[in-house]
């Protein structure tokens, strides 16, 4: 049986297109491979699906590792799914106690109440740095994963600051929760003075999902997870990676017989908004997928269509 992983994005895909077409497509079984094929059907109907991962697990064998002992912990926990974790880029599950068994915690807390087919947010701490360099001017600057919101936290200060959110690798994706917290460093800032610094907790937030079915009879928990290291803003290793999957679902789905044919490509972002799969698919030579017309993007538990079968 291929990794829950790959089950549970074809499961995604499958339902997505289902919607799409009006068709409802359930998976019916999976072909083990590298990249392992769903077949889903509907009505006398069969969709063949390759998943493939935009990241390579084996360039972070002990944060792959982990990943998998966690996956195996959650599903043997008392909260059952089936639900899929989205870690944003740079992350990984912690290893070591206590900061594991909090972890597992703040999971079975979010997952628990959520309804088949809907999704929620967890907390995971962070510290923020905030330092004020002068009394002059009206402008932050900000690194780490605030850093897009820059302006927004400039109108909240009066001096000029340095906000270091390095370790938030994904903000709340709810405004009214970022609103709040740049609030916050807005609050802070006027308690230092010129050339003080501080250091203050806060929240990033991590997605969660929970399955509207049982895929091939699963319900454990599975982790998307990249390794710390890679980086999908690379357009080089992201560009290597697209050319080298699309390859491989393809010849995946050379020998198999259905009335439609696709590819799930699982990608690792912050929001599955700022993907940029999509123009990286675009910019191949269309014979390395002419066997799927069906492609789409699988990012933080949601499906972004590329092409789509004519």
């Amino acid at each position: 049986m291929p990794e829950r992983v790959d089950t549970y994005a074809a499961a995604l895909l499958s339902e997505w297109y289902g919607g799409k077409t009006g068709r409802p497509h359930r998976l019916a079984r999976a072909i083990e491979g590298t990249p392992p094929v769903y077949i889903a059907e509907s009505d006398g109907t069969t969709a063949a699906l390759a998943i493939v991962r935009l990241w390579e697990p084996e360039s972070a064998p002990a944060a792959e590792d982990a990943r998998a002992f966690m996956e195996e912990r959650l599903t043997g926990g008392l909260v059952r799914g089936p639900y899929m974790l989205w870690l944003p880029p740079r992350a990984a599950v912690p290893s070591q106690e206590p900061q594991a068994s909090d972890f597992v915690q703040r999971v079975q807390q979010a997952a628990g109440p959520i309804p088949p087919g809907g999704r929620a947010e967890f907390e995971m701490p962070v510290r923020i740095q905030l330092a004020k360099l002068r009394d002059e001017g009206g402008y932050a600057s900000v690194i780490g994963g605030l850093s897009r919101w820059w302006t927004l936290i400039t109108e909240r200060v009066g001096g000029t600051f340095n906000v270091n959110s390095a370790q938030m690798r994904r903000a709340p994706q709810s405004a009214e929760m970022r609103e709040a917290l740049f609030d916050r460093i807005g609050e802070l800032s006027k308690g230092l003075r010129s050339g003080e610094a501080m250091e203050f907790e806060a929240s990033e937030a991590w997605t969660v999902q929970r399955l509207a079915d049982d895929p091939l009879g699963e319900r454990g928990f599975a982790i998307a997870q990249a390794p710390p290291g890679a980086d999908p803003t690379d357009g080089t290793l992201m560009r290597r990676l697209v050319r080298k999957r699309m390859k491989e679902a393809t010849a995946a789905l050379a020998g198999v017989d259905a009335d439609v044919k696709g590819a799930g490509l699982v990608a690792i972002y912050e929001y599955a908004e700022h993907e940029t799969v999509g123009s990286f698919v675009k910019s191949l030579d269309p014979s390395l997928f002419a066997g799927a017309g069906l492609i789409a993007a699988i990012v933080d538990g949601e499906v972004r269509p590329i092409f789509m079968p004519r």
